[in-house]
């Protein structure tokens, strides 16, 4: 039984924190579509709005 890999990337409050770690977790998507991945940061900061 395969295990499902989880990831988890942490980072915001700014764009420059932000945009980067969304361009990551793309490219691991497109190299494992099976990967979960969690976004953690802080509430009611830009991140809330802007991943995904």
């Amino acid at each position: 039984m395969e295990k499902t890999l989880r990831i988890i990337i942490s980072g915001g409050g700014t764009g420059g924190h932000i945009f980067p770690a969304i361009s990551i977790a793309n490219a691991i998507k497109e190299i494992n579509q099976g990967v979960e991945i969690l976004f953690v940061g802080a509430e009611g900061r830009m991140e809330m709005e802007k991943v995904p």
